[in-house]
């Protein structure tokens, strides 16, 4: 089975996806309605990756880990940067690398 992606962000980023190919996507205005659709996107038995904003996911709260944290296995959910290249100070994804692998990782920012 081949499986789809989703992107979940501001609509600079969601209509990139969209130009990329992403048919599942969802523009975030405001928490309910992005709930609603991240829960759609975690049981849609097509979608395999749902790549979230860090913005959506600071605005959506602990409800956001809570749901994800009840799913299985897939759809396999990434926070990412989003037009701007925002990145919270504490990235989850680097801190996990971190613990298991005992690497960090550092990201280049341009100019530096």
């Amino acid at each position: 089975m081949s499986y789809k992606i989703a992107v979940i962000g501001d609509l600079e980023t969601v209509a990139g996806f969209n130009l990329a190919g992403v048919q599942f996507t969802h523009v975030h205005t405001n928490k309910e309605k992005t709930l609603a659709k991240l829960e759609e996107f975690l049981t849609h038995g097509e979608i395999g990756l749902i790549l979230i904003t860090h913005r959506a996911v600071e605005d959506i709260g602990p409800e956001f880990h809570r749901r994800v944290q009840e799913k299985g296995l897939l759809p396999l959910v990434l926070k990412i940067p989003d037009r701007t290249g925002y990145i919270p100070e504490r990235d989850e994804l680097q801190e996990l690398i971190r613990r298991t692998v005992g690497v960090e990782i550092q990201m280049k920012t341009e100019g530096k």
